[in-house]
């Protein structure tokens, strides 16, 4: 029944807005639905949010502030209106719960905002710093109390900002510059508040754009188009390297390669999302000026820091399948002749990709050249690409899908949710044995009206936008039936079950791992680099925390004795390189040791290389950083029995052989037996946030483990999910084995005390 109010009230909000608001235009539309809203459960430190009855609950646990935003690229050309209603619950009615707008991150924003004491303020943080525009105000337009709603609304029409407050304007002021493109809410001090909604729309109709092209007229719904007379949000021409030039102009964005390794690629932005599981149309035009022409050039798609798909063709008259991931390329139709393609220079090629029921379908000039299956994209960014020595010139780029959505689908041909486990692996037939008295699941649901929920064994699981989900279910000793339901936006479930045995690590396995690790002793490195001598690197706050909470976890908890942990806080360059040589001269073969990073890094594309950054580095040269490449020689050097490195750095991903994770069972013993060099990291190759998530949830998952025996590639499985849903960036974590360091396929194990 509560699902039909929600239904009803989203049909009644618009029918609504088309009786009254004249020429406005919905942009973003947010009502709190479990599974499809960009705003998610989350419970940490300083701030709780809550998903609940339709509305979202944002409580500030400390003396600060909370905020939580998404990006919501607006024309500041253009008149526009967001509003909201917020609902006082409980804690200080003194201090701001409100609107943001104009926002970059956390540290740089606007807010209009009212207290539950009957106050309004708008005020605007820079770099950090808290600055009001119009100091607090009494309004009698302000419900005073607890559990009592005001709609909140700022218009800007022009250059002027209109506030009101339950449709009552209560103050006007020049328009503010923004700061960035993100919308949200924030709420200070030691209070909760509700959000029924977040609606922004054009107050006015759109200027007039000259289309040089026409759109295709397949296509029912326009996300995205552009003839690149103009840059956008997408900032098509902001990644150069050393091998590219990417220009923009005359109606052409141009990518012009002397590299011959790899690929530039020109993608949209994160914030620009696109539905990859809709069907939906992509299409470019290019033009081959000039270089070589037997190799790829044309779309990019699904892709994200992580993996890139490409549909590309030669000038010599072939089109290529494929993927990128760990700078690796993976084919999926390897380059095939084609009389579809317009070969040689100087020459219009057309270039489509239509995702439709199910299947990819690609076309050169109309004519379509192959199909692929479904792919379950990890990405939403699409763009162009050019490989090799290569001068290429794209005159559009669209993105559209070829439905309409609905709010409510026919029940006479109502779907019922289909589910896919990609953890653990399940074959049909068998059941999956561990030893863990937690499993990790994690899958998709699938279903063309969405996914409202999904329950494993009564554990409600978290659930993204795509129907990706994850959840962590207690295990008793023996068998263990595992239901997974899925309830799509229609309430009709889909059903999957599979059976986990939980099998006690045996007394026999426990006595020879204990033994063999008595042999050798457990050490630890853990470097924390927070305070930066050149001011152009700015100071963190996190690092030697973190540093500390995870040496009391490993000394607590395991075999780690104190006197073999040690904690370097802010080293230099010569600090660190001395403190690696005094471990690789204490370790023996039959020894284990942890070094863990926290602090800024960098990944350098001209150079293929990631660097940490130690306290004396400078910002202008690289002789005072520290390279992925010093770090493999030094733990090449180390000869003990495994060696676990953990990164939490910017620009972390890059030290990798392969960034893979097998989560089939293994026998702990033959983990523990044969040598390994491994690291997991808190992301791929971008920026990872100050308050480290990536660490939250490592630590607290080492001090909750109650296994005899924990791998660190269980370790990782167990929290990356978490990472994930959690941070503000959607950062990936990543584990594999460190390159050409002499991983020999074994494993880092802690062992209980």
């Amino acid at each position: 029944m509560k699902k039909i109010y929600t239904l009803l009230s989203v049909i009644g909000f618009f029918m609504m807005l088309a009786s009254s608001a004249g020429a406005q235009a919905i942009v973003y539309h947010e009502t709190f639905i479990p599974g499809r809203s960009k705003f998610q459960n989350y419970d940490g430190e300083y701030t709780n949010e809550k998903l609940q009855d339709g509305k979202y609950y944002l409580t500030h646990k400390k003396t600060s502030y909370s905020y939580r935003g998404t990006a919501i690229p607006l024309d500041e050309h253009r008149d526009y209106s967001i509003e909201t209603v917020v609902t006082h619950i409980t804690g200080t009615d003194r201090y701001p719960m409100g609107i943001v707008f104009g926002g970059k991150d956390v540290s740089n924003l606007y807010y209009f905002a009212i207290s539950g004491n009957g106050n309004f303020i708008l005020a605007k943080v820079e770099a950090g710093a808290y600055k009001s525009i119009i100091f607090w105000t009494p309004s009698k337009a302000i419900r005073s109390g607890d559990n009592v709603p005001n709609k909140l609304r700022i218009e800007k029409r022009g250059d002027q900002l209109t506030m009101l407050i339950n449709d009552q304007q209560v103050a006007q002021n020049a328009m503010v510059q923004p700061m960035g493109n993100e919308i949200g809410f924030v709420v200070n001090m030691n209070q909760t508040a509700a959000f029924d909604y977040l609606t922004v729309s054009y107050l006015d109709n759109p200027v007039s754009v000259v289309v040089h092209e026409p759109v295709n007229p397949a296509i029912a719904e326009l996300a995205y188009h552009s003839d690149f007379y103009t840059d956008d949000q997408n900032h098509w021409t902001s990644k150069q390297a050393d091998s590219a030039t990417t220009s923009l102009g005359g109606g052409v964005l141009r990518i012009s390669r002397a590299g011959r390794y790899w690929f530039t690629g020109a993608v949209s932005s994160p914030q620009t999302y696109v539905d990859m599981h809709r069907n939906f149309l992509i299409e470019t035009e290019a033009v081959h000026y000039s270089g070589t022409q037997n190799y790829g050039y044309g779309l990019d798609f699904g892709s994200d820091d992580a993996r890139q798909y490409h549909f590309w063709i030669a000038a010599s008259g072939y089109y290529y399948i494929g993927y990128t991931e760990n700078r690796d390329f993976k084919n999926i139709v390897t380059f095939t002749a084609t009389d579809a393609v317009f070969k040689g220079d100087n020459v219009k090629n057309k270039l489509a990709i239509e995702h439709k029921n199910g299947q990819l379908h690609f076309y050169v000039n109309g004519k379509q050249v192959d199909t692929y299956p479904e792919i379950n994209f990890t990405g939403h960014q699409f763009g162009v690409s050019v490989t090799q020595v290569q001068d290429i010139g794209f005159s559009s780029l669209t993105f559209g899908y070829l439905d309409k959505p609905s709010l409510v689908t026919n029940t006479d041909t109502v779907s019922i949710p289909k589910i896919f486990i990609t953890s653990p692996e399940v074959t049909r037939g068998l059941k999956v044995v561990q030893s863990s008295n937690v499993l990790h699941v994690a899958g998709i649901a699938k279903d063309p009206s969405g996914i409202f929920s999904v329950v494993v064994n009564d554990i409600q699981a978290t659930v993204d936008a795509s129907g990706n989900f994850t959840a962590d279910v207690p295990m008793s000793l023996g068998d263990n039936p595992l239901r997974v339901t899925a309830m799509n936006m229609n309430m009709k479930k889909g059903l999957y079950t599979f059976h986990v045995v939980r099998n006690s690590v045996s007394a026999t396995t426990q006595a020879s791992v204990t033994q063999a690790a008595s042999q050798g002793k457990f050490y630890a490195l853990l470097i924390g680099v927070q305070d930066y001598q050149d001011q152009h690197i700015p100071s963190l706050e996190g690092p030697i925390t973190d540093a500390a909470n995870l040496s009391q976890a490993l000394t607590t908890n395991y075999t780690f004795s104190p006197e073999n942990v040690t904690i370097l806080k802010n080293p230099t360059r010569a600090d660190l390189f001395k403190a690696l040589e005094g471990i690789s001269a204490i370790v023996k073969p039959e020894d284990n040791l942890l070094i863990f990073y926290a602090g800024h890094g960098l990944y350098d594309e001209s150079h293929l290389q990631g660097y940490w950054f130690p306290s004396d580095a400078m910002r202008e040269r690289r002789d005072t950083w520290i390279s992925n490449s010093d770090l493999i020689d030094y733990i090449t050097a180390i000869k003990s029995k495994h060696t676990l490195l953990i990164s939490d750095a910017c620009f972390s991903g890059s030290i990798f052989k392969s960034r893979s994770i097998d989560l089939a069972p293994k026998d702990i013993q033959e983990l523990y037996k044969f040598p390994s060099r491994k690291a997991m990291t808190s992301g791929t190759m971008k920026e990872v946030p100050d308050k480290s998530v990536f660490m939250e949830y490592l630590v607290k998952r080492l001090n909750q483990n109650t296994d005899p025996f924990l791998s660190s590639e269980q370790l990782f499985a167990s929290f990356r999910s978490a990472v994930i849903n959690n941070s503000p960036n959607r950062q990936v974590p990543q584990f594999g084995e460190i390159r050409e360091a002499g991983d020999e396929g074994g494993d880092f194990v802690f062992i209980k005390k």
